[in-house]
């Protein structure tokens, strides 16, 4: 793999239909400052136009996949663009790649992928309220709606670090494999949802994705319409076709 881009903060590049945004901080952990934030959202807007992209994989360097926010800054600095809102925005799946410690605002950057990977050493957690200060980054917001309210209150008001296997068992993480196999599993999840038809990953990510702030009503109109949306694409002729000629689909993002 190449990058096509590298920085003191982020390593970004694309193969086989996947683009790769790495931390590249190990030496404080892959903490968010300035640089980091800059270099991730113009990674997130480039990646969000390029047609080679079809699934995003948001990893790190190092044994921690992010600690978040330096110990002394509770929130974004204002003139900061925000890194946790251009992950959410990618029209992409987005496969989360998480080793030793996702804290914080790197919890937050986490629940804002799609799909999380974990290894059997990483440790998910928001000690915010224990340190008199309120979650950031939608961690309040996108918790409740993955583990339910429940969980995400014993989460963030005890300040409890949820392990592997217990993120697993929650939803937080759809897979937990060993830190020599996080690379690889999260390049075999992101290979095969790239051999799927573009158009329809990005449609299905935005139907659930806008599933739980529609009524359910409205919620299945729009599962109609991105339908008839997609039926009117060349992909979904070649997905037809290659059916029937029994043979893989060979998908242009038409």
């Amino acid at each position: 793999m190449r990058p096509r881009r590298a920085s003191p903060a982020v390593v970004v590049w694309v193969e086989d239909g996947v683009g790769w945004l790495e931390l590249a901080r190990p030496a404080t952990r892959n903490r968010l400052d300035a640089t980091v934030a800059q270099e991730l959202a113009g990674a997130c807007e480039t990646m969000a136009l390029d047609a080679d992209v079809r699934v995003v994989v948001l990893a790190a360097a190092g044994r921690d996949f992010s600690l978040g926010l330096a110990s002394a800054r509770g929130w974004l600095d204002p003139s900061w663009p925000d890194p946790v809102a251009a992950v959410a925005a990618l029209p992409q799946p987005v496969v989360a790649a998480i080793d030793g410690e996702a804290r914080g605002w790197g919890l937050a950057l986490a629940l804002a992928c799609d799909l999380r990977i974990v290894t059997t050493r990483a440790v998910l957690s928001a000690p915010d309220l224990i340190e008199g200060r309120l979650p950031g980054g939608g961690v309040t917001q996108r918790l409740p709606r993955i583990v339910g309210a429940g969980r995400a209150a014993a989460m963030l008001l005890l300040g409890t670090r949820i392990r592997a296997r217990e993120a697993l068992a929650w939803g937080l993480a759809g897979e937990v494999v060993p830190p020599g196999r996080l690379a690889r599993a999260a390049e075999a999840l992101a290979r095969g949802l790239a051999e799927r038809g573009p158009i329809a990953l990005r449609y299905a990510k935005e139907a659930v994705r806008r599933a739980l702030d529609l009524p359910l009503d409205d919620g299945v109109r729009l599962e109609h319409d991105l339908y008839v949306l997609l039926q009117t694409t060349a992909d979904r002729r070649e997905g037809i076709e290659a059916f029937r000629a029994r043979r893989r689909p060979r998908f242009a993002g038409r």
